[in-house]
């Protein structure tokens, strides 16, 4: 229970993508997968055709192995895509560990030769592979389940090789482990990253509000008493007005001074981000359906990471605003969808969901108005409404991309955000 509480809270903040390999990862995975299976294949065909064969007699039953194999190279590589979930790569690590012990038990009644059949590398290594992805994005569940498929599907061997020797339940296990720890060690270092991300985040808002009270509130204090003390004199003496008016400016200038250093640290490459990447804070949208709350799915098309930081910032900020009010005022919604599409010209969003209600409520920074503001400030459009069909809410935004975006308007787009974040 305290494991699967653990993998749990982790498993909820993790986006269902590698999202903390490299990019290149998955894809060089893949070829390697490639190489093997074409390895174990000219291997195999070699060894049957070889004169003097010691093993089991040739027949098309001996080519099995790399029936398994194939299928499990194919499902590694369907789950190495960066946008398979959780239950895509968990199902495929339970097809490929089934498809390894069934062929074991297609081999168990066939003359075994010397030393029977064994396994070829194309079935070990995609299982590796898969163990590894299921650890890294799967809960605790899922993981068990997949574990135990692969511990048998190790055993299995037994049935192609009638031996039974003293370490091969170790054997398997440790098989099953070399998997997993790659995947557990990736999602304990983001979870650990996380955290550290969050404790800077904190820090940093302290020192944002001991700087606003010690400096800029004190400031500003010393403006409105003197401005208060002057009501009250200026029409028996004017000349004080017109002495204090220099102190009531210096301290003005100090203040401003002090808010332009603030945002200046903000803005300072290297600094401990107050929000994350567009790519991370879209991942972290997306959970699974609990006991009153609607599942969201989050599906995107592009690399948000290669957009412009004021439309990326924009696209974020407007589905987390859109997903809030949906799991505020969808009553009876199962489902949040949040699709953004990144084209050559410009970024496409909807979110809409499945419920009963009407309209947020507008107002404020944070309703519908303060998202179309964000959007029309980059030259976009942004539309709310009933889908049409007699239930749900969408919210559709179109931000181009071949619109030059104006200065002054990206920057208070950006001290709007670290606004928020403060």
């Amino acid at each position: 229970m305290a494991l699967n509480r653990v993998f749990g809270r982790i498993g909820d903040r993790l986006p269902v993508s590698v999202g903390v390999l490299p990019r290149a990862a998955p894809l060089i995975v893949a070829a390697v997968l490639a190489v093997v299976l074409i390895q174990s294949v000219t291997s195999l065909v070699g060894d049957l055709s070889a004169p003097g064969w010691p093993g089991p007699p040739v027949t098309p039953m001996s080519y099995l192995p790399l029936v398994s194999g194939a299928l499990a190279t194919v499902l590694a590589m369907v789950a190495l895509r960066r946008d398979s979930g959780p239950a895509l790569t968990t199902g495929a690590a339970l097809v490929s560990a089934l498809a390894v012990t069934a062929v074991s038990a297609l081999l168990w009644p066939l003359p075994k030769g010397s030393f029977g059949f064994g396994f070829v590398a194309a079935e070990l290594a995609p299982a590796l592979v898969l163990l590894t992805l299921t650890a890294l994005r799967a809960r605790a569940w899922a993981i068990t389940a997949v574990s135990l498929a692969f511990v048998v599907a190790a055993l299995s061997d037994f049935l192609r090789e009638p031996y039974f020797w003293s370490g091969q339940i170790t054997t398997a296990l440790s098989f099953v482990l070399l998997g997993l720890a790659p995947g557990l060690y990736l999602r304990w270092w983001e979870a650990w990253r996380r955290m550290h991300v969050a404790r800077a985040r904190a820090h940093e808002r302290l020192s944002i509000a001991r700087d606003l009270h010690d400096v800029v509130a004190h400031e500003v204090t010393g403006i409105v008493v003197q401005v208060q003390a002057l009501r009250h004199v200026a029409d028996r003496n004017p000349g004080a007005v017109r002495d204090a008016l220099p102190e009531i400016e210096a301290a003005g200038t100090r203040a401003l001074e002090s808010m332009r250093t603030m945002v200046a640290r903000l803005r300072e490459p290297g600094e401990v981000p107050l929000a994350p990447s567009a790519e991370e804070g879209l991942a972290a949208l997306a959970a699974p359906a609990a006991t009153g709350r609607p599942e969201v799915r989050v599906r995107v098309d592009g690399l948000v990471a290669d957009l412009p930081a004021d439309v990326a910032t924009t696209v974020l900020r407007v589905a987390q605003e859109s997903v809030t009010n949906a799991l505020r005022y969808a009553r009876g919604a199962a489902l949040v969808g949040v699709e953004v599409a990144v084209e050559a010209d410009g970024v496409r969003m909807r979110v809409h969901d499945d419920g009963r209600g009407g309209a947020p409520p507008v107002g404020g920074g944070h309703g519908l108005v303060g998202m179309a503001e964000r959007v029309r400030l980059l030259g976009g459009d942004l539309t709310a409404g009933p889908d049409g069909h007699g239930h749900g809410w969408t919210v559709r935004a179109r931000l181009p991309l071949t619109v030059a975006t104006v200065p002054a308007a990206g920057a208070a787009a950006r001290d709007d955000d670290r606004n928020e974040d403060a």
